[in-house]
């Protein structure tokens, strides 16, 4: 249009009437906008469909549109070697997992085995009073080992698990023996009142969790203290409570308790501790449908509770 209407302007013997020269105008700025709209259209219908063709940040091949111009063809080219490399990648990246994962599980099972031969060894010089402290540090050992053990195990939890009825006083009572010494070393006081209450759950699992919240129940109980363990129940849910008169948890730290490699004031006193216990109790816990939660004053208390909720079987209502 600037180039009819610069000859026009230049050449005095091309006339128009501006009716004419506007209709022109009108014409020509229709046709121009229409085929901005219908390109706009097209363009915003094509990268759509590549949109609904990239899901979890993964290209669908299959589903890519056959491209109608030279630059969708280049732009779907290049699309599909960034997604190419990035499978090879991230196949790369799982296949060193899965062997460093296969190593590490190899190893904490052979490590299992010296560690067996020592308590084997303790266990026939019981009247050697230093061989008690060994045997301390072996259990420790052995509880890291499972820890790690039981922190590569929870990404493949859904191929590991089997959910039945788990009666919680025989498996409460099971990891009781388990810190037996502690409660005698410590001199420390065990009140009991679990009910025999079946609750839904992998018993495997479920001795590691409470055996984390048992342990650290204890390591921060001061000598002649008390631990509480009990059970309760409502129509929504059964409790298994935990509840010693320890060193509590500062207000601070509460919220991060369960935040993987937290260790908190508590941690960094006693000098030991990994941050990692509560933090695979709550992750295993929420992969077996349950909850746990804490209170805690400092100086006087903590109480954890594991929370099982109530499976209501509504075709059994009568």
């Amino acid at each position: 249009m600037s180039f009819i209407t610069v000859m026009i302007y230049i050449n005095p013997k091309l006339s128009m009437p501006i009716n004419d020269l506007l209709y022109l105008y009108l014409i020509s700025t229709s046709f121009i906008f229409l085929y901005i709209f219908i390109e706009y259209y097209f363009i915003k219908k094509h990268f759509i469909a590549l949109k609904s063709s990239c899901r979890d940040g993964y290209l669908i091949q299959e589903e890519l549109q056959t491209p109608k111009t030279l630059e969708q063809q280049l732009f779907q080219q290049i699309l599909k070697q960034v997604d190419q490399q990035h499978q090879q990648k991230v196949t790369s990246i799982l296949n060193d997992k899965k062997e460093t994962m296969d190593y590490m599980t190899s190893w904490f099972h052979e490590i299992k085995t010296p560690i067996s031969v020592s308590r084997l060894i303790i266990e026939n010089e019981k009247k050697n009073p230093v061989l008690n402290s060994i045997e301390e540090e072996v259990d420790t050992i052995e509880g890291y080992v499972e820890q790690a053990l039981y922190f590569i195990r929870a990404d493949d939890f859904n191929q590991d698990y089997f959910i039945v009825p788990v009666d919680l006083g025989v498996v409460i009572r099971l990891i009781i023996k388990q810190n037996a010494k502690i409660f005698i070393r410590k001199k420390i006081k065990l009140k009991l009142e679990v009910e025999s209450t079946e609750v839904l759950t992998d018993q495997k699992w479920l001795v590691y969790i409470l055996a984390q919240i048992l342990s650290n129940a204890l390591k921060y109980t001061s000598p002649q203290g008390e631990v509480n363990i009990s059970t309760e129940e409502d129509d929504i849910e059964r409790r298994l409570i935990i509840e010693d008169n320890g060193i509590g948890i500062d207000q601070a730290d509460i919220q991060r308790v369960f935040d993987k490699g937290f260790t908190g004031m508590n941690g960094r006193s006693h000098g030991n501790s990994t941050g990692m216990g509560l933090y695979l109790a709550k992750r295993l816990a929420n992969k077996l449908g349950h909850s746990i939660t804490i209170t805690s004053e400092k100086n006087l208390f903590t109480v954890v509770t594991i929370h099982f909720p109530k499976l209501h079987d509504y075709y059994a209502i009568t």
